[in-house]
């Protein structure tokens, strides 16, 4: 969905700048934000349509900036895709508590990330079911334990 503005929360100015010239190939308005003190003020003044947030960021992680962001009224209901290196599926367990609408592994096809912001912000408009990651998180979570015993 061209012409959508993308706020990229992300530590690593190599990444952030690469992430935000392919977007912006695809028509999207992309801001980028490497320092976590200044995420909420992009957040209000920016007025994203959707943010990428990496879930490992030196000083402050993804997760407790989700929860900064969720607690702002104007800004809870933002569509937030998790970025995650990563493949730790307690983290994504704990991020999708504060209702992430995806996330994606690096390293990742930016094609792929291109058709996950599509399919975000086509279902912006209604709600995501509450806890419809959670569920897919479980259902991983519960088959590794299964294969354990």
């Amino acid at each position: 969905m061209a012409g959508n503005k993308i706020l990229i929360v992300e530590d690593d100015p190599a990444i952030a700048r690469a992430e935000k010239e392919h977007l912006e190939k695809w028509d999207f308005f992309v801001q980028c934000v490497e320092d976590f003190k200044q995420v909420m003020s992009y957040v209000t003044d920016y007025q994203p349509d959707l943010i990428l947030l990496d879930i490992q960021m030196a000083i402050k992680d993804g997760i407790e900036t989700l929860k900064d962001i969720r607690q702002m009224k104007a800004c809870k209901d933002i569509p937030v895709i998790m970025l995650t290196s990563n493949a730790d599926k307690s983290m994504v367990l704990e991020s999708s508590k504060f209702n992430i609408y995806d996330y994606v592994l690096k390293p990742f096809k930016k094609r792929e990330l291109c058709e996950r912001i599509d399919a975000v912000l086509k279902k912006k408009p209604e709600k995501q079911p509450a806890g419809s990651v959670v569920k897919e998180t479980r259902s991983l979570l519960e088959l590794e334990q299964e294969e354990k015993k």
